[in-house]
């Protein structure tokens, strides 16, 4: 994981804390203090989009759009 953006880690990071999470939420979470060290940049939702469509290229996680936006899972 050493090897991925901040932004990258943020959202992996995020993710493990449910099942599924949609755009919204995922930003409003990265804001918290315990994420501080890693989401200061994917807190906006353009660096957001950027590192978690990267993470679906990989494979890493998954993205389906529907009520709400796209809600995003780990693999």
């Amino acid at each position: 994981m050493s090897d991925l953006s901040n932004n990258a880690q943020c959202v992996l990071k995020v993710l493990e804390t449910a099942e599924s999470l949609t755009t919204t939420e995922i930003l409003e979470l990265a804001r918290k203090k315990e994420y501080a060290d890693i989401c200061t940049d994917c807190a906006g939702g353009d660096a957001f989009v950027a590192a978690a469509n990267q993470l679906v290229e990989m494979g890493l996680i998954t993205k389906k759009f529907g009520k709400g936006g796209y809600r995003w899972q780990l693999v």
